[in-house]
Formats: C-alpha cells, structure tokens, sequence
C-alpha cells in the first residue's frame, strides 16, 4: 500500500479543520485567531503565515461550503423522481448545512460583519431556491406530487424558511438535539409540509415517513 495514504494533513487544512470544530462547537464570536493555534499547538505566526486572521479562515470555510453546496444543488437535476429521493435529497443538503452549521447558527450576525460573505450567501440561497422549486416541478411531472402552479412559489418559500433557520429554531428551543437526529426530525417536518400535494399515494407515504422518522428521532 502506497504510504501516500498516511501523509499527514497540511497545516493549512489542519487550521481550516480545526477552526470549524471550533466555530461548530463553541461559537465563531468567542474564538480567536491565538484560541485556534492553541489548540493547533502551534504558534500565531504559523497560523498567520497561513492565514492572516480569523476573518480570513472564516472566508475560507465558506468558500469550501459554497463550493461543496453548488454540487449538491446541481447533482440534483432529473434525480428527485420520488417521495424517497426527495427526503434522501433533503437529508443531504441538511447535512452539508450542519458541517458548516456556525454559519447559520448567527446567520444575521455574521453576514452583518462581512458584508462580501453576504452577497454571495444570497446568490446560494438563491440558487437553492431555484433548485427546490426545480424538484417540486419534476415531482409533479412524475405524478408524485399534485401542485397548483400558484401554490409553487409558497410552498418553495415555506420549504426554503425551513432549510436556512432550522438551526436557529433548534438553538431557541434549546433541544440540542444530536446532529443525525436534528437532520431527520428536520427534514421530517419540511417532508410535512408536501403531504397535502401528495395525492391517493399520500397517506402510505406519509406512514413510511413517520415510521422512518420514528426510527431515527434519538
């Protein structure tokens, strides 16, 4: 076996891992650039040869999430074709959210402090948008889903409330729910919010869905 697979970590992505352990867990606000090379165990020159500052981890990281989000939005085309597909697509788009989970955990905040940050989140929720009013299209075009054309945009908008503040809510109710618990009582309820629109196939799909959610919820 090639001993490339054991090569360490470069400091730069070692930082970038650390730091979002950090922001993930602790709150991006109460860290700074000498909390994460402590528990780097290196020196802030280090960290700062590699980044000059916490602002510039934090523009890194969402770089990584952006790039990372924009293939699951677009790997979704032609794909959702099923009340499964869509709670699987759900699931995963949920959980990449949760990777970065700091962002959205003091969305305002954040995006008030770096304004740069805040044009280009609008453009991905945009594009996620887009994305889920696509799936709710093709649902319908599979005769999974009876929309009225006029209720799209709503429930689109209803579905997109759901998937940005999810973690917020989860935060003011205090649930610390764990994570993969989090996801599926999440997308359970965005799932929820589809059952009217799911025709004579409703009532079995919404059984599978509570009895998928009922295994999954602790």
């Amino acid at each position: 076996m090639s001993n490339s697979v054991f090569k360490p970590m470069k400091t730069r992505d070692r930082i970038l891992h650390v730091s979002l352990l950090l922001f993930n867990e602790e709150g991006e606000a109460q860290q700074t650039a000498v909390d994460i090379s402590n528990a780097l165990g290196i020196s802030p020159g280090n960290l700062y040869y590699h980044f000059k500052g916490k602002d510039a981890i934090i523009r890194a990281l969402f770089d990584a999430f952006e790039e990372e989000m924009r293939v699951i939005l677009r790997g979704s085309r032609g794909r959702v074709t099923s009340i499964e597909d869509n709670w699987v697509y759900l699931y995963i788009i949920l959980e990449e959210i949760y990777d970065f989970r700091f962002f959205y955990r003091n969305l305002g905040v954040l995006l008030d402090r770096y304004p740069d940050l805040a044009g280009r989140f609008r453009t991905l929720v945009a594009e996620q948008r887009t994305t889920i009013h696509n799936v709710l299209a093709d649902l319908g075009k599979a005769d999974v889903l009876a929309i009225d054309p006029r209720l799209r945009d709503a429930l689109t908008d209803q579905i997109m409330m759901a998937l940005t503040f999810w973690l917020e809510a989860d935060a003011m109710n205090r649930n610390n729910l764990e994570g993969a618990a989090l996801i599926h009582k999440t997308v359970f309820q965005v799932m929820c919010l589809i059952v009217p629109y799911m025709g004579e196939s409703g009532f079995d799909a919404l059984s599978r869905m509570i009895t998928h959610y009922e295994a999954n919820r602790t």
